[in-house]
This record gives C-alpha cells, structure tokens and sequence, in this order.
C-alpha cells in the first residue's frame, strides 16, 4: 500500500468548484482551493450539512489515488481520475463527484 504522505497533490492545485449535483455528492464543498504544501480548504459549503471536506491535507500517493482529511479529521483514500481541468474522485461507499479548474 502507497504511503498516504508520500506526495503532494501537484497537478491539483488550484480552485476547483464541484459540478456534480447527486445526493451524495452535495454533502461535500461547493469549491476547493488546494494549495502547496498539501494544503486545502473548503470554498462555500455543502449543498446540506457539515461538508464532509473543510480544511486539512490533500496527498496523491500515486496518480489513481487522493487521500483527504475530512472534516472529523479522519484521512479517507478516494480512487481518482484526474485532467489538467478537471478530477473525479469516487468515495468508499461508491458517490462519484466532478470538480472543474477554475483558474
């Protein structure tokens, strides 16, 4: 198994906003700005509730994979699909969600 810490989330830094609009999908932010250093934070809220993604780290430990801290500071691996415009990552209980690069 690839080490959670090992790399920085290069080609995904930058502010992303979610175009998905299922039900799973809107328990998680509106935006994300992700940043170096393995930073993120969350931009607006989830559509309902607590967004599942806040602030905290953002990791890809190998280019299929994106580890996140949520907002219970739990880290949760996401298998990931990543353009230079565009990432879908898929949850562990299967929610698939779109984000689009928005600068």
């Amino acid at each position: 198994m690839a080490d959670p810490s090992a790399s920085e989330p290069g080609p995904l830094t930058g502010r992303w906003r979610r175009v998905s609009d299922s039900d799973c999908a809107r328990a998680y932010p509106a935006g994300l700005v992700i940043g170096p250093g393995s930073r993120y934070r969350a931009v607006g809220g989830a559509d309902r509730g607590l967004p599942v993604w806040d602030v905290g780290t953002a990791r890809m430990p190998d280019g299929t994979t994106l580890t996140m801290s949520t907002s219970s500071d739990e880290l949760v691996s996401y298998r990931l699909d990543a353009t230079a415009d565009r990432f879908t990552v898929t949850t562990p209980d299967g929610c698939t969600l779109t984000y689009e690069r928005e600068d």
